[in-house]
């Protein structure tokens, strides 16, 4: 992340290079490792599905808490009001939690990966745009054609798709050909540093242009908050052990995705927060998931 940071910041990389590093990882690098690592992974005889419950209980909170606090101490709309509840909720799943659980606790770390991936697009974002919809006072037909546009761009996903596919040819029992296999194994062994390189760069491209108070708030919530209340319901109420309970939980003390201010630029709600909560939540996560992981027993 350091020197993906340090390359753009001084030039080496440009903005338009690091557009298209993002398209690598993103379309390429990223789905064939997924599917590489899904196709060849043995899977465990019993999976806890109530971790996803946990897990997804614990974005809920945060959410409804951003949304809180956009509503009654910032005074917000209600289309503002959802991207603060993204920045208190959605984490930076791809590029950088994958390379960061996978090297913390190993392969075993992929099933409960994959899970959360999965499911983490589909749910937030149309939620998301039902609620800035709502708020600008836009029809029902409306927002549900919003919401079918964005669950076929999350199915038509490159990441999704290499989810699928990997589990397809695991579940058939597929054996991968020689070159494949690989090819497979030196793309999932490049998407890791690659992702973290491409994080750093986005990141020195992003500007804390005022609404600092706001994006701290939203940084506590996703980087203090969330994680322990994952933790609550995971580890006191739910009893989940490894490798299910410590990848949610650090999971969900992942700082805010690049979606996040996405969203906020593409509705026009809210994106000086949005993007000063990405920054924000990401040098923060230095010092909070090093503390967690640490915890977590990684």
């Amino acid at each position: 992340m350091a020197i993906g940071f340090g390359a753009a910041s001084i030039g080496v990389i440009s903005r338009a290079s690091t557009r298209w590093l993002i398209l690598f990882v993103f379309n390429i690098a990223i789905p064939i490792m997924l599917f590489y690592r899904i196709a060849t992974i043995q899977f465990p005889r019993e999976i806890a599905w109530s971790f996803l419950l946990g897990y997804y209980a614990s974005v809920l909170v945060a959410y409804v808490l951003g949304m809180c606090f956009a509503r009654f101490l910032f005074q917000r709309s209600l289309a503002e009001q959802s991207i603060y509840g993204l920045g208190a909720g959605f984490s930076n799943t791809v590029l950088l939690g994958i390379p960061l659980l996978v090297s913390a606790f190993g392969q075993e770390a992929m099933v409960p990966v994959f899970l959360i991936i999965a499911f983490h697009s589909a749910t937030l974002l149309p939620v998301s745009i039902f609620l800035i919809q709502m708020g600008r006072g836009s029809d029902g037909s409306r927002s549900e054609a919003s919401i079918a546009k964005i669950m076929i761009e999350v199915l038509a996903n490159p990441i999704i798709g290499g989810i699928v596919l990997g589990l397809a040819s695991n579940l058939t029992g597929f054996t991968l050909p020689g070159p494949v296999d690989t090819a497979g194994n030196l793309m999932a062994t490049v998407a890791i540093p690659s992702a973290l390189v491409a994080l750093g760069a986005s990141l020195a491209g992003y500007k804390l242009e005022g609404q600092i108070g706001p994006a701290s708030v939203l940084a506590g919530i996703k980087l203090l908050v969330q994680p322990v209340v994952a933790w609550i319901l995971l580890v006191k109420i739910l009893g989940l052990g490894a490798p299910w309970a410590p990848v949610a939980v650090v999971m969900a003390g992942m700082p805010s995705g690049a979606m996040v201010y996405l969203f906020g630029a593409r509705y026009g709600a809210a994106p000086e927060v949005a993007a000063s909560v990405v920054v924000i939540s990401s040098a923060a996560s230095v010092v909070t998931l090093s503390v967690l992981l640490a915890l977590m027993g990684a």
